[in-house]
C-alpha cells in the first residue's frame, strides 16, 4: 500500500481539475526512474561491447536507405505495428475453430466488442494522434534531430544532427542484457503508470476510460488509447534503451519486440506464440495475453505489462479463477450478494461493506481512487475485504458500462467530488458521496 502511494502528493493536488498535467508529471517522474536505472546498470555493465556473430545482419540493416536518417527509428514501430495488425485481424476476421480454441472466450468471426464498440472505432481512434505524430515529425525533419541513440554507440545530440551509426554491431550478449533492462524498466515504469491511472479517477475518466471500453479484445484494442497514454508509451519505449547507451541495432530490436509484445497482449488469446517462448525463458513469470486479457474482463489487477512480479508484490494479481463470468455472473450476484454500502468517505480512504443474503458482512477501508471509481463507473472492484464472502477471491462486483448499471440500478451521479471542507456533520466529500450513492427508497446505496 505504501508503495501504491508513493506519489500520491504530487499526483492528487492536480489530478482532478488537471488530469492530463498529472499524467504528463508521470511521464517526466518515470523518465527520471529509467536514467538513473540506466546509470545503475553503467557501473555494472558499461555499454560498447563489439561482436562479430551480428555483424552481417547488422550490415545488411545499416544499408537500408534512411537508416541514418533520425526517423529511421520510427520504422520498427511502424513495421511491426502494420504486419502484427494485419496477421491478426485476418485472424479475428476469418476465426476458424482452431483459432478459437486458442481463444481466452470463443467469439464467433467477426465479434469486435459489441454493436455499439466494433473495429472501425479502434481503428479510428489511432487518427487522433497523427496530428501530433506529424508534428513531431515535420519538427525532427526541420531541425535533423534529435538522435534516439546514445553514448558510446553514437554521440548525442538534440538539434542539427549528423548521424553516424557505428561500423561495429553490438556482442549477443550485450543486446540480450540491453533487452532484459528494458524489459524490466519498461515493465515497472509504465505498471507503475498504469496502476495510477486506475486508482485515480481523473486519470481514469479522462485518459485510461477509453481503453477499457472493450471487455473482449482484439489486436487493435492495444493502440485504442487516449493521445497521453499513447505518449506515456512511447516515451518509456524510447527513453529504455537510450538510457543504458544501447546500440542502434538493440534499439531497432527493441522497437519491435516492445510493439510485438503489446500488441499480442490484446488478441484475447490465451497464449501467443511470442508470449510462450517469453514465458518459458522466465520460467512462467511473464503475463502474456491471458494476462491482459484478464486485466480488460476483471479490471482491477495484473497493471504490469509484461512480467507478473510487480503485480505479485503489490497484491493486484489477478488469476484466472478470479474471473467471473456473464451470465453466470448475474446468477451468483443476485444469490450471493444483497447490499453495498458505502459507510463513511474522507479525502484519502473510505469504509466499505458488503452484506450477501445469507447474512455475511464484509468491511474494509479503500482508498478514495478506488471508492470514487466504483461509484462513478460502477465497474468491479477486486479487494481482500470480498474474499469473506461466499469464498469468492476478486471481482465480486462488476458492471460493463455505466449506461448498463443504471439499467441494473445503480443510482450513483458522476458528479465530480468537492474539495475537503470541514465541519459537523462530516467533510464536503463524505457528503458528495453519501448523497450521491442512495437508494431513493432507502438509506443506503444498492448495486443490484
Amino acid at each position: 500500500d505504501r508503495l501504491k502511494r508513493l506519489l500520491d502528493p504530487l499526483i492528487l493536488p492536480t489530478v482532478d481539475n488537471f488530469p492530463q498535467l498529472t499524467c504528463g508529471l508521470l511521464i517526466a517522474l518515470h523518465i527520471i526512474f529509467i536514467l538513473f536505472a540506466g546509470q545503475a546498470l553503467h557501473a555494472v555493465w558499461p555499454a560498447g561491447s563489439e561482436g562479430s556473430l551480428l555483424q552481417g545482419l547488422y550490415q545488411k540493416v545499416k544499408e537500408l536507405p534512411g537508416t541514418s536518417s533520425p526517423l529511421f527509428f520510427l520504422v520498427p514501430f511502424v513495421l511491426t505495428h502494420v504486419i502484427t495488425c494485419g496477421i491478426y485481424l485476418l485472424l479475428d476476421w476469418w476465426r476458424p475453430s482452431w483459432v478459437q480454441t486458442l481463444m481466452a472466450h470463443r467469439r464467433a468471426a467477426g465479434d469486435w466488442g459489441g454493436p455499439d464498440l466494433g473495429l472501425t472505432r479502434t481503428l479510428l481512434s489511432q487518427l487522433n494522434v497523427a496530428p501530433a505524430t506529424a508534428l513531431g515529425v515535420t519538427y525532427m525533419l526541420a531541425r535533423n534531430g534529435p538522435i534516439p541513440y546514445t553514448r558510446p554507440w553514437v554521440a548525442s545530440c538534440l538539434d542539427k544532427c549528423e548521424l553516424s551509426l557505428p561500423s561495429h554491431a553490438p556482442s549477443v550478449v550485450e543486446l540480450l542484457v540491453h533487452l532484459t533492462f528494458c524489459l524490466i524498466v519498461s515493465d515497472l515504469a509504465y505498471g507503475f503508470v498504469h496502476l495510477q491511472m486506475h486508482r485515480h479517477r481523473g486519470l481514469w475518466k479522462h485518459v485510461h476510460s477509453i481503453h477499457h471500453e472493450y471487455k473482449e479484445t482484439f489486436v487493435t484494442v492495444g493502440p485504442h488509447v487516449h493521445p497521453m497514454e499513447l505518449l506515456v508509451v512511447f516515451t518509456i519505449s524510447v527513453f529504455s534503451p537510450a538510457a543504458c547507451g544501447a546500440h542502434p541495432f538493440t534499439c531497432w530490436v527493441w522497437y519491435s519486440l516492445y510493439t510485438l509484445i503489446s500488441l499480442e497482449a490484446h488478441t484475447g488469446w490465451r497464449q501467443t506464440p511470442l508470449g510462450w517462448l517469453l514465458n518459458a525463458i522466465t520460467m512462467g513469470n511473464f503475463g502474456g495475453s491471458m494476462h491482459h486479457h484478464l486485466h480488460h474482463a476483471v479490471v482491477w489487477g495484473n497493471y504490469a505489462p509484461f512480467f507478473t512480479f510487480m503485480d505479485k508484490l503489490m497484491g493486484t494479481e489477478i488469476l484466472q479463477a478470479d474471473e467471473v463470468r456473464e451470465p453466470e455472473f448475474r446468477n451468483k450476484l443476485k444469490a450471493d450478494i444483497l447490499q453495498l454500502s458505502f459507510l463513511s468517505v474522507a479525502r484519502l480512504s473510505c469504509l466499505v461493506q458488503v452484506k450477501s443474503v445469507k447474512g455475511q458482512t464484509a468491511t474494509c477501508q479503500m482508498q478514495t481512487g478506488e471508492c470514487s471509481w466504483l461509484l462513478e463507473f460502477g465497474y468491479s472492484v477486486s479487494h481482500p475485504c470480498f474474499w469473506l464472502l461466499q469464498g469468492f477471491r476478486c471481482a465480486i462486483i462488476r458492471y460493463t458500462d455505466m449506461n448498463r448499471s443504471r439499467r441494473a440500478g445503480a443510482v450513483c451521479s458522476t458528479n465530480r467530488v468537492g474539495k475537503r471542507r470541514g465541519g459537523r456533520g462530516g467533510t464536503k466529500d463524505e457528503k458528495c458521496f453519501m448523497q450521491r450513492c442512495v437508494v431513493r427508497k432507502q438509506h443506503t446505496s444498492q448495486m443490484h
